[in-house]
């Protein structure tokens, strides 16, 4: 079972440079340190298939989304205006039964990193504006079940 996870953006997305150098890293002094956040232009395989799924241009296959180098990018470098979508699938092999639950019955998630708000078919949550990064980490931002949809204005 192998996960894939894919991102759009509204624009073209980089890698800061702190990030990167991160992830060339070599040398941990502790096993939880070794993280990595990476993006990748889509294959024309998964191009087809993602094809419709967002609503933004610009789409990549990215690895490390639930990590805490990914919440460093929202926090940090995410700039206003700037949206991005993510759609996380625990084994790509069954894709097409994902993507067809998720249309048939959509669950999406609105992070907005500008105003510290979480939402989902539950409700809106408002996150601590000091706080927000470490009460998202302990939510739920990563889904099968339909689109999580990072926003900042």
């Amino acid at each position: 079972m192998t996960q894939i996870t894919f991102l759009a953006s509204s624009k073209p997305f980089k890698i800061p440079d702190e990030i990167e150098e991160y992830n060339n890293r070599t040398f941990f002094e502790r096993e939880e340190d070794i993280l990595f956040f990476s993006v990748q232009e889509v294959d024309k395989y998964w191009e087809r298939i993602v094809d419709g799924l967002f609503s933004l241009p610009y789409i990549y296959e990215v690895n490390g989304v639930g990590n805490r180098l990914f919440l460093t990018y929202i926090e940090k470098y995410m700039e206003i205006g700037e949206v991005l979508e993510i759609y996380h699938v625990p084994n790509q092999h069954a894709f097409k039964e994902y993507k067809q639950r998720m249309e048939a019955q959509p669950e999406p998630i609105e992070v907005n990193v500008g105003r510290f708000t979480y939402k989902d078919i539950y409700g809106l949550y408002q996150f601590h504006p000091k706080k927000w990064l470490e009460e998202l980490s302990h939510r739920n931002y990563l889904s099968h079940y339909g689109i999580t949809t990072f926003v900042k204005y």
